[in-house]
């Protein structure tokens, strides 16, 4: 009697590979995810951060050039309606803006603000000087076209710069060239500046605006 024989066995389908991955390979994954996650956000929180830090620059500075302004004006007052000359409208504002216990440097620190990473003065018109504020009748320029002052970063006291009315093509590009944008500068097309002028109209001009991309 023969031994009975076993068939051979069936050949198996090799494994397929698999991946396996270790606590630091899942740890890896894990933090990639997260940062997928995180970056944006903390872009817009940054963002965020600039434009309300803009806003509250560009407050700032609206409230001084309303204090400057009504400084000069009563300046002119006492000077036969004239506001004073380039070369000293500092030291002729100075006197007349209000008592500054709230702000720091005093009255001094009505003429400068904060900008985007820098500290903003502002810069008188020379085409300003003389002008009469009280006399409507001999006006040679409108006071809604004439720009008083505008902000320059890094200025000194009675810094002055030549401007020529406002209301063509002519003076509004001159204008333009002379402007700094110091807000929102992370954003150039909307960059914004604040220009006071000689009827007390502050007004906020962007870059897009202006066309000064």
């Amino acid at each position: 009697m023969t031994e009975e024989q076993t068939p051979p066995e069936a050949p198996r389908p090799e494994l397929k590979a698999t991946v396996r991955l270790g606590q630091n390979g899942l740890n890896a994954i894990l933090i990639v995810v997260i940062l997928m996650i995180m970056l944006p956000l903390v872009f817009l929180g940054y963002k965020v951060a600039l434009n309300f830090k803009a806003k509250r620059d560009i407050t700032i500075a609206e409230s001084n050039l309303h204090a400057l302004y009504t400084a000069l004006s009563h300046y002119s007052l006492d000077w036969d309606g004239k506001l004073p000359a380039a070369e000293n409208w500092t030291d002729a504002a100075t006197g007349y803006l209000p008592s500054a216990s709230g702000i720091s440097g005093g009255k001094q620190g009505y003429l400068k603000g904060p900008g985007d990473g820098t500290e903003i003065s502002y810069v008188y018109n020379t085409a300003a000087s003389g002008y009469n504020l009280q006399d409507e009748r001999n006006r040679k320029v409108d006071p809604s076209k004439l720009v008083l002052l505008i902000e320059k970063p890094g200025g000194q006291p009675n810094d002055h710069v030549m401007i020529p009315p406002q209301g063509d093509m002519q003076g509004e590009n001159a204008l333009a060239k002379l402007l700094a944008f110091p807000h929102y500068a992370d954003d150039s097309a909307n960059a914004t500046t604040i220009v006071l002028y000689a009827n007390g109209s502050v007004q906020l001009k962007t870059r897009k605006e202006l066309r000064q991309e």
